[in-house]
């Protein structure tokens, strides 16, 4: 039985509060000596990266927990923008929306914040692809980098294909971060801490905190599964014509699945390949989806709906499944975010992560508890779809693209 916890109509920080305490409170989800590692999705911003308020309230109540921390939370993120990631995306563009933290307009601004609060306990780290001139590393005494799971070198091949025989087959290799940490915590992304040349039994806590956005034709909706992309390596390049090979003939994650901007040969690989990832390399201690807005049909521009809603789960696609239904597809009308419809991208993605990787997609095995900040009251069974005030904007080109999806002129 899967469990998805939610919190709505209250502020970003009283929501994602709630979350926590309906799991039992941060006391209870961490140890006083854990490190925590915080995947947002920040290639966006606005409303395409999680709610800033949201991230600060999460870090907040770790690091002020009851009992006391004496651990460590990371931010580490990977937003495949080259050699200075710190430049762009949600790090460095102002938010017009979607912060609700006063005085911070970015994940830049956030970061100094929690750095004079927390001092070397809490730690950002970005992560490089080995083709924009990161390294390429083997175990942690090589330092911080990539691990890429193709068989040399020691390292196990963790490799899955698309089932096509001939031209139409692909590969794909499993590859995750080694990170140094303010303090100077060595983490395998796999196995753990590292510290005098072996592994220590000092908990690593994995969450995967994504927003809730629209993304394309050919991926449909963005959010907890998707967002293992940003853990991965894309060296290569997003298209298999003419590149996309991580190494050798094994593609990265989004050329395995995709064709450039549109489909690619078999439907839902994206799920496919995260769903492996999530079995081999490392499972989440937690899946976070913060829609305080949702983008109707771009992760930056309006139209957006005001959702106002914080879930979490264990399992990233009931999670998702769930927010695609009761939240995303009732504010977008758009046909690829609907998770019951079996030919939309969303739907075929989810449903060959929970294959793969042994998750939830029948809600009949999801037990959802969401609490509503605007009756004060836990919300009855099934009365879980959220219809958002929708800032429309002016912009006659979202506007067109969104007519275009609303009206399934898409192929």
């Amino acid at each position: 039985m899967a469990k998805v916890f939610r919190a709505v109509n209250g502020s970003p920080s009283e929501n994602m509060e709630k979350v926590l305490a309906m799991m039992g409170g941060a006391e209870r989800l961490f140890g006083d000596d854990d490190i925590v590692i915080i995947k947002p999705n920040l290639q966006w911003f606005n409303q395409g990266a999680p709610n800033i308020a949201a991230v600060e309230a999460l870090i907040t109540l770790i690091m002020e927990k009851r009992g006391g921390f004496k651990g460590e939370v990371v931010i580490a993120e990977n937003v495949h923008r080259g050699s200075r990631p710190w430049e762009t995306g949600g790090w460095h563009t102002d938010f017009d929306r979607n912060s609700d933290l006063p005085g911070i307009k970015s994940y830049n601004g956030l970061a100094d914040r929690l750095k004079k609060a927390f001092g070397d306990r809490f730690s950002v780290c970005h992560l490089i692809d080995v083709g924009s001139g990161g390294k390429r590393v083997y175990s942690p005494p090589d330092g911080p980098g990539y691990v890429l799971c193709d068989g040399s070198g020691g390292i196990p091949l963790l490799a899955m294909d698309n089932g096509l025989p001939g031209l139409n087959k692909r590969e794909v290799i499993m590859s995750y971060p080694i990170i140094r940490t303010d303090k100077g915590t060595i983490i395998d992304y796999r196995w753990g801490a590292w510290e005098k040349d072996s592994y220590t039994p000092q908990p690593v806590k994995f969450i995967n905190c994504a927003a809730l956005n629209h993304h394309s034709q050919f991926c449909g909706m963005t959010s907890s599964v998707k967002n293992y992309l940003g853990v991965s390596d894309l060296s290569g390049g997003s298209s298999p014509i003419g590149g996309g090979k991580l190494v050798d003939h094994y593609h990265n994650f989004h050329s395995f699945a995709f064709n450039w901007s549109k489909k690619g040969p078999v439907p839902g690989m994206l799920g496919a390949e995260v769903g492996y990832f999530l079995k081999t390399v490392r499972r989440p201690y937690l899946n976070i989806t913060t829609a305080e807005f949702c983008g109707l049909i771009d992760r930056t521009n309006l139209p957006v709906a005001h959702t106002k809603a914080i879930a979490a789960s264990t399992d990233p696609v009931a999670l998702d499944f769930h927010m695609a239904r009761y939240v995303l597809y009732p504010n977008s009308h758009v046909s690829v975010h609907d998770s019951e419809a079996p030919k939309s991208p969303t739907r075929q993605s989810l449903d060959q992560c929970a294959r793969t990787g042994g998750y939830c997609i029948d809600e009949k095995y999801v037990e959802i508890k969401s609490f509503d900040f605007s009756t004060h009251s836990f919300q009855a069974d099934k009365n879980w779809v959220i219809r958002a005030e929708t800032q429309w904007g002016g912009d006659i080109k979202s506007l067109m693209k969104y007519a275009v999806f609303r009206l399934n002129l898409v192929s």
